[in-house]
This record gives structure tokens, C-alpha cells and sequence, in this order.
């Protein structure tokens, strides 16, 4: 991870290597990041979870490790990126998890398996799967998340666009 200033011709402001249990960090972030006034944000492939940055100087505000489902190891970490409102840091993740966290402390606030099977409106069938690329949007109160990604992390497929109108507290 680095910051460049665009003021001083792009020149290092600071530098971070926020990969877990890989040298160099190769392919730890995969889709992107997200930055509130304070900290940048950003899931993690094989680090398996989600890292919070200072951006006055890189300092680790918090990391949050995710548990994997056994039958889901090899559709482990977070591709997808990630997404912010206020106090809250949204993220989906390849195992199909869809979380949200305090930006505060990592603290994990709500969380839903999207890796199923679901009635739908229209009565085609459907199945979650992993959640990858764009990751979750938040409109007008509102959580839309693809669930199906196959991608080039060999996920897991599937065919449903999920909307939630989540309740959470944000301490």
C-alpha cells in the first residue's frame, strides 16, 4: 500500500505492506479500497479479512481476521471491494459472507450467508455463491450485493442480486 502526493509529483508519502502470510503482498488487494476523513480500508485475499489504515501515516488501526467455513477453504478471502458509509464498512467475501463492521474497531455488526439457495420474486431459481469485483453498493438506505462470482480466484458460481435494508447500531 502506498500514498502518493499529487502535489509533489506523485512522490511517497508513505508506504505499508498489509499482506498477511505472503511476502510482498502480491494479490492481497484485489478490487479495491475504500476512505472515509480518516483511515483507507481494504479486504484482504489470503490474509482472509479486513485492514484499516490511518492516512496521516499507515499507522494499522485494526485488522479483522474472518473465520472460513471448513467446506468453504478454498473459497476463502475477500476479493471483492469493499464499501463504506458512515461508521460502517461493508464487505462480501469468496466464502459468499456479506458483513458489516464499525469502521471504529472491526467489530463485526451484522453479517449474512449469501452462498444459498433463495426464493425469489420471479420464481427463477436461485443460489448464492461467492461475492467478488464491484462488491456490495449502498443507495438510499439500501444494500445491493451480487452473489455468484467465479472470477479468476476460482469461486463460486450463482445468480442473485440480494437487496438489504440493514438495522445496526454503530457505536
Amino acid at each position: 500500500m502506498r500514498a502518493l502526493d499529487p502535489d509533489k509529483k506523485g512522490s511517497t508519502i508513505w508506504e505499508q505492506d498489509v499482506a498477511r502470510g505472503i511476502g510482498g503482498g502480491s494479490g492481497e488487494i484485489v478490487f479495491g479500497g475504500a476512505v472515509d476523513s480518516q483511515y483507507a480500508y481494504f479486504g484482504l485475499h489470503r490474509g482472509n479479512g479486513l485492514v484499516a489504515l490511518r492516512l496521516s501515516d499507515s499507522v494499522e488501526q485494526w485488522f479483522t481476521p474472518w473465520k472460513t467455513p471448513d467446506a468453504a477453504q478454498q473459497h476463502r478471502g475477500v476479493v471483492a471491494a469493499v464499501s463504506i458509509i458512515p461508521g460502517v464498512l461493508i464487505s462480501g467475501s469468496m466464502d459468499g459472507m456479506l458483513r458489516a463492521v464499525s469502521t471504529g474497531n472491526g467489530q463485526t455488526l451484522w453479517d449474512f450467508d449469501t452462498a444459498r439457495e433463495f426464493e425469489t420474486v420471479n420464481g427463477v431459481h436461485a443460489k448464492g455463491g461467492s461475492i467478488g469485483a464491484g462488491g456490495p453498493s449502498i443507495a438510499n438506505g439500501m444494500v445491493f450485493v451480487g452473489s455468484g462470482y467465479v472470477g479468476f480466484q476460482n469461486g463460486v458460481p450463482g445468480n442473485v442480486l440480494l437487496a438489504f435494508a440493514p438495522s445496526f447500531s454503530v457505536e
